[in-house]
């Protein structure tokens, strides 16, 4: 039995028939995965990281100045994710809690604005904000912009539910 199959597996010359099979087999392979590997990448994420990167561009050097004057404040912020709440709290330096500030937040996956959602806000007590969410399972990512009359105070977040 196992001479029968040997005499089978063994080619007694190697054809130009045989060279044209293993070339459509190793190229056939290579093709056939990038082509997987592309249709997940365009149907998973867009890839825009911004819609209009010359208005992204221009708004940079003012987005850094008011990076820079939120370091310097010092302040420290935390986000806190329970039974379908997102609690944000702010506090200065010194830590007490910083209060009347407006938030305007989204959250959603970090690959596909497919799940993004906006988030609510309002001052539950002194200092900690929250807003009502409901999300499956897995990673997620939240972004905040803080605001009162004078400052502006940015901060991302990403978590696992």
């Amino acid at each position: 039995m196992i001479k029968s199959i040997l005499n089978f597996l063994t080619i007694k010359e190697f054809t130009g028939k045989h060279m044209i099979g293993v070339l459509f087999l190793f190229f056939g392979t290579i093709i056939s995965v990038n082509l997987t590997l592309a249709w997940f990448a365009q149907t998973t994420w867009s890839g825009l990281i911004a819609k209009n990167g010359y208005v992204e561009s221009i708004d940079f050097k003012a987005k850094q100045q008011v990076m820079d004057q939120q370091k310097k404040l010092g302040w420290k912020s935390q986000l806190k994710l329970s039974s379908g709440h997102i609690i944000f709290s702010l506090k200065d330096a010194n830590g007490v809690p910083l209060t009347g500030f407006k938030l305007n937040g989204t959250v959603g996956r970090p690959t596909t604005e497919a799940q993004d959602q906006k988030l609510n806000f309002r001052e539950a007590k002194k200092g900690e904000y929250i807003a009502e969410v409901d999300l499956a399972k897995g990673q997620w990512q939240v972004s905040i912009i803080a605001t009162n009359d004078k400052l502006k105070y940015r901060k991302a977040y990403r978590f696992i539910n």
